[in-house]
């Protein structure tokens, strides 16, 4: 999980302001476990994507309500890109998320997240508010109705 995290992240090292920061987060993306279930997408045996869901109620950033799911620090690997994990994975966020009776899943990305961020406006999720900006670069909270 750590590797996949780091390694998908690692793509914005050049536009993160304090990517030494960032990269020990995603370094331990283990440990955010703690706040949420962590799902993992695996191919041949190896972990290629995770994504952290947060249930209704749980501890979070103030940036989101306390009735809503959360899904978090959504990775993938880069050499399994292309094949729909990042989509399978947020899927099973929502998934669970209805299951859990949620009226509104949240998320938070930046519009330098080429693939994110369309991937999010194709499942459905809309802008909510602007947020202030994150390691220099601008980011948003995105919400959808469920």
């Amino acid at each position: 999980m750590n590797r996949v995290a780091l390694t998908a992240w690692d793509q914005y090292r050049t536009l993160f302001s304090n990517w030494a920061r960032s990269e020990a987060i995603f370094a331990n993306a283990a440990s955010l476990a703690g706040t949420g279930q962590l799902l993992v997408a695996e191919m041949q045996g190896s972990i290629v994507g995770c994504v952290l869901y947060v249930s209704p109620g749980r501890q979070r950033e103030d940036i989101y309500d306390s009735t809503w799911s959360i899904i978090r620090m959504l990775s993938v690997d880069p050499v399994a890109r292309g094949q729909g994990i990042g989509r399978q994975l947020s899927e099973a966020c929502i998934e669970r998320a209805r299951r859990e009776g949620a009226k509104v899943v949240g998320l938070h990305t930046s519009p330098v997240m080429t693939v994110a961020l369309p991937l999010y406006l194709r499942l459905g999720f809309v802008h909510y508010r602007d947020i202030p900006d994150r390691n220099g670069l601008p980011y948003a909270v995105y919400t959808l109705a469920l």
